[in-house]
This record gives C-alpha cells, structure tokens and sequence, in this order.
C-alpha cells in the first residue's frame, strides 16, 4: 500500500513539473525586441518564449505566470501575471504585463526578492506591487502597421505650447496635422500622418520642424484617458524616435479637442491634456486642396437659415452657391459640412462635399422641388467619391453628373422604388395660410401623456372671472382674423349670451401652432406646424383627411419628420403617430369663421409674388405712375428726415 502511495506522489509530482514546464512560456503577442525608459535608464529587452532579458534583468527565466482575468480581447491577447528569476541575483521579480497595441506593452514590476525572504509564489509576490506605482511603457523597435484611423483621421490646425525653452502658447495657421487616408489603400498613406510645427516669432520655445510620424497603435485606461503611440520616422535615437500622446472625449471645448505630447520614449510624463511636456489644442479645418470654386447658382429663394428634418440637432445655412450644415453630436462637438455648386440641369444639382477635418471629398446630387411656402423638398444620392473621376474638368464633370444625378442613385436600398423627399423648413418660420380653417371642436386619441392639456398661466386659476359658464367645449379654430395660426383649447366656455355672443370673452388658448407649410404626396395631405412651447420638437409634422364635409382626422408625429406609414386616423406609436385628433366642424353665428379646407395637391398655387414694374412706364415724364413713384419716394424721405431729427 505504502509503496503504491509513493509511486503515485511520483507521477504527480513528474506531471506538475511537466505541466509547469510547458505553462510558463510568455504569450506570443508579448515576443519580441522592445525598447523602454526605467527609472531614466534606457533597456533594450528581449522577450522569447522563455525569458526575458536586458540590461538591468540580464536573464530571468519564467517561472509562474496567471492570465488576469477580463482582459482577452476579440483577437485573444490578454494581460499577464508572471514570476521571472533572475538567475544573476539569484531572486525573483513579479511582472504584471499589459498588452495595449501589438507595439506596445506596458508593465508594473517588484523590485528583485530574494528567496529565503519571501516564498516565490505569484500571489504573494505579485502583492508587493503598489497599485498606484508608475507604469513603464515597452515600444517594439520593429514596428508592427497600424491602421492610423484610431489615432488620427482628418485635417486639423493646432496652437501648441511646451514646458521648455520659455514656454509661451504658439498659435500659427500653418500648424498643421494631416492624417488623410484613402479607404482601402495597401499603401504607407494608412500608416502614416505629418505633424507640421510652425514657429512663432514671438515665443522662443517654438519649433520649426515636418515630423512623419508612424502609427503604433491606441489604447484606453480605466480612468478614461485615450493614449497614442507613435514612431517618428526620422529620428534615428529610440529615446527620441517613440513619442506617447494622451487625450479624453469627455472635453468641454467648442469642437476642439487637448492633446498632452510626450518628448522621449515614455508615457510616464502625461497625466491629463492638460499636463505633458507638449500641450496642443486641436481643430479640425479644411485642407487646401479642399476649397472648390462654385460654377452654378442655387435658386434665390432657397438662401437663408433652414430646420432640417433629415437629421437630428442640424441647422442649414444656404445661400446663392453653397449649402452649409451644422450638425451637434453632443453639447461641445459638431460636424460642418460643405456643399458647393457645380453643375445643374432641371432640378437636379451636382455638389461637391467636404466635411470639415476630414478628408474625403465627394460628389453628390440634389433633386430639388420648387420653393413653396416655407418649405423646400429634395431627394439627395449616394455618395462617390471624386477620385474615381479622371481627366479634364468638363469631361470630369460631365461623367460625374450622369453617374451620380442618375435617378437610380437617388434609392439608397437596393431595389426599393419609393421616392421620399426629405424637406428645409425655414427657421424660423415664415407663416402661411393654414390648409384647415374654420372652428371645430374635438377629441383626442393616443398616449394620454401626449394629450393636449389646459393650461393657467399665471397664478389665477380658473374660471378667471365670475362668469357662470354651462358648457365646457373642446376647441380648434383657424380664422380670417388670423388665418396663419391654429389654436387649441381643450376647455372652452361654449355658453352664450342672449344676443348668441360668447360669455368667455377672456377666454385664452392653450396651444398657439404656426403654419408653415403644407402639400400632399401619394395622396397624403401633409401639414408642418410651429410652436416654440413644445416641449418635444417646435416643428411637427401632421397628416390631415376630410371624411366628410362637416369631419376631419388629423394624426401628429412624435418627430418633424413625416413618415410614408402615416395616416390621418392612427394613433399607434408604430405607424409614427403621438397624436390622433378628429375634428368636427362647430361654428357658431357670430364666429366669423368660415369652413376651408386645402388638400395641399398644389401647395404652389397661392405664392407670395414680387411685382416688377417696367421701365417702359417711366419714360414719359409726365406719367402718372412716374409722379406718384416721385410723390411717395419724397414722402419717405421727409418722414426719415423727420424721425432723425
């Protein structure tokens, strides 16, 4: 028995060693030679499958190593616990190694303990790292390719300032970053950016100096800081040759972003944007060859400051040659975006588009409707890019129109025939005429969160007066007195007088909605409306149907934006409705407020005109026309002289 108990200890014992033996290799995207700063001394190390060697380690041999847990990747690298020992010193060393690029590795080590003071198993080896200790930073001398996009994409002007030579902040428009990457390319464009430093004359420490820089890779650490690992190019000193940069995106700036630069081969030095022996502030801009000369007129009336349905938190600006958008993704960043004028033939306009710091350049195509009311309809195509068009101007221009203005290019998906315009809303608003007019009272339909409530403004509270009113009604009117306004009541004192008057002369809506425009579309009345108290969106899209001539339904979106799947008689959230009302036509004697209704099919029909009178009339100098012109031209004169003085 005895004899079998120790022939048993044998085989596991044998098989731990060998289980040992063939655990403790260092992983494979940890192999390689690396170059580092520590403690200001420079270690070229050498990490193989079995050790790890340099001038302060000469050769320690793994030992034990653990995989800590939740740090494999989707590429399967993770992050390592190891014991090495030194067999020089004869004493151990605890590595907590941390994979961030395949250039780069960071780690926190014990100082070298020997064996009689401490047994050398990980977990109490490993323990004696301090867990605020520096971090040391290992970049690969070989560098690996990396895709620059997680570092740098895009165009930007920087201001930068350092903490040597006299310091100063060095803002100079030549300071440029360009990191431009053709999508696709197998070429050293992806890998690469240039760093362009501009001197001041006016701050000593300034640099004059064109830095090629190579990706290494990006990383982020727990506390939210965002670093980058270069190589530059022409250095030929490693202490010099890798540079280390740290930036957050929780920064509160108007669309720029802190960057804090290492000036040697260490991320030791940069704690916040804010604190690093190279601090630069970054905005993106337009490079050169991004500015195009327009060649064709957008029509007049489109020019001024729009409301765009097509995305969320965007203004446009538009005038006679150009389109601009200002599209917010968050409190302190936006996006601008640029489309110039090239071509146009009919409605449809070829642009060129450039969005600000980045820097692809395409060309797209509006397909305009005329301008009605305050709104302005259009399609836009897919994007392609300019570089596939080749040789002269014309011949360029006259291939990208036919390819990109083709009206197959205005369908995003495939083989979807719909043709759905998106629309400008003026902002704000010019109001028309509203398509809906008369005094109706009404229900409501949907969410009740979403209802039409009374509303007291002030502290008084209802009834306002001692009136006795007998009937409470719902209200919806649009009248000649002002026919570009809808107003809702939900409580409105129905009871008349004895001459059939209304007692609620004091009487005050609860919603006041603008009309801004309407039209109809695969036989869909659309109408868009204005309320600057609406806590949800100011604009918002409604679909109206008449029934009969006395009914109406009308459906409100959650959203400006009108949707194919709307009806006037919905009020389910999955067909875009927040709002179902249906209307009955209730005018009284007295209300002067007649019945209309516009389906919207020619929402062109009633434009506003300018009249131009022809010079013809004025030749004559005694025409009429041309005396009353001269009469009312001095009248206005004499009227300014006036109000000057």
């Amino acid at each position: 028995m005895k004899f079998g108990n120790h022939v048993l200890l044998v085989v596991i014992l044998a098989s731990l060693c060998r289980s040992a033996d063939a655990v403790c290799r260092f992983p494979d995207h940890f192999l390689g030679d690396y170059y580092s700063i520590d403690h200001g001394i420079e270690l070229r190390t050498l990490i193989n499958e079995k050790s790890m060697t340099n001038e302060a380690l000469h050769t320690t041999n793994c030992e034990q190593y653990e995989v800590i847990n939740g740090t494999e990747d989707a590429q399967g690298r993770y992050d390592i616990k190891l014991i090495v020992h030194n067999e020089d010193a004869d004493c151990y060393h605890c590595f907590q190694m941390h994979h961030r690029t395949v250039n780069v590795v960071q780690y926190l080590q014990t100082s070298c303990i020997s064996r009689r003071t401490i047994v050398a198993d990980l977990k109490s080896l490993c323990a004696q790292i301090h867990p605020h200790a520096d971090i040391y930073t290992m970049f690969r001398i070989a560098v690996k390719t990396v895709n620059c996009r997680g570092t740098f994409e895009g165009t930007y002007q920087f201001t930068y300032e350092t903490d040597f030579g006299g310091g100063g902040i060095c803002d100079n428009p030549n300071s440029i970053i360009s990191a431009c990457q053709e999508p696709g390319s197998v070429y050293v464009d992806n890998q690469v950016f240039r760093m362009r430093f501009a001197k001041c004359v006016e701050v000593p420490s300034s640099l004059d100096r064109d830095i090629r820089f190579q990706c290494m890779g990006s990383w982020n650490d727990d506390r939210g800081n965002i670093y980058s690992a270069m190589a530059d190019i022409g250095r030929d000193q490693y202490r010099e040759r890798f540079r280390c940069m740290l930036t957050r995106r929780d920064q509160e700036l108007d669309n720029s972003l802190r960057f804090a630069l290492s000036r040697w081969a260490s991320c030791s030095s940069l704690k916040t944007p804010y604190e690093g022996p190279i601090r630069l502030l970054l905005k993106p801009v337009l490079s050169g060859l991004q500015f195009v000369a327009p060649t064709c007129l957008l029509p007049m009336n489109f020019t001024g400051s729009w409301y765009t349905s097509g995305e969320y938190d965007t203004n446009v600006t538009i005038n006679r040659t150009h389109l601009y958008f200002k599209t917010g993704y968050s409190m302190y960043a936006y996006r601008e975006t640029i489309f110039t004028c090239i071509m146009h033939r009919d409605q449809r306009y070829l642009v060129q588009v450039v969005t600000v710091g980045r820097c692809e350049m395409d060309y797209m195509c509006f397909h305009f409707l005329p301008r009605h009311q305050s709104i302005i309809r259009w399609r836009l195509s897919k994007p392609i890019s300019t570089n596939v068009f080749r040789g002269s101007i014309e011949e360029n221009l006259e291939r990208a129109f036919r390819q990109v203005c083709t009206w197959s290019s205005f369908r995003y998906e495939g083989q979807k025939t719909d043709w759905i315009y998106r629309y400008f809303l003026l902002n704000p608003p010019t109001p028309f005429p509203c398509p809906i007019q008369g005094r109706y009272s009404f229900t409501q339909h949907g969410l009740p969160e979403e209802w039409y409530y009374t509303r007291v403004r002030g502290i008084t509270e209802r009834p306002r007066h001692n009136i006795d009113c007998k009937q409470y009604t719902s209200e919806l009117k649009s009248c000649p007195n002002n026919p570009t306004k809808i107003f809702i009541d939900v409580e409105y004192c129905a009871t008349l007088d004895h001459t059939g008057k209304p007692i609620g002369e004091y009487e005050i809506a609860d919603r006041e909605m603008i009309c801004v425009g309407y039209w109809q579309e695969d036989m869909k009345s659309y109408l868009i409306t204005y309320d600057d108290e609406d806590p949800m969106s100011s604009f918002r899209c409604w679909v109206y149907e008449r029934s009969d001539w006395r009914k109406i339904g009308m459906m409100r979106s959650s959203s400006p934006l009108c949707s194919p799947v709307q009806t006037a008689w919905t009020d389910k959230s999955e067909e875009w409705a927040s709002l179902q009302l249906q209307l009955t036509e209730s005018e009284r004697l007295f209300d002067s407020c007649p019945q209309n209704y516009d389906t919207g099919a020619n929402p062109w029909a009633k434009e506003a005109k300018i009249y131009v009178f022809s010079i013809a009339a004025f030749r004559s100098a005694n025409s009429p026309l041309l005396v009353y012109f001269l009469a009312s031209c001095a009248t206005a004169v004499s009227a300014t002289t006036l109000l000057s003085s």
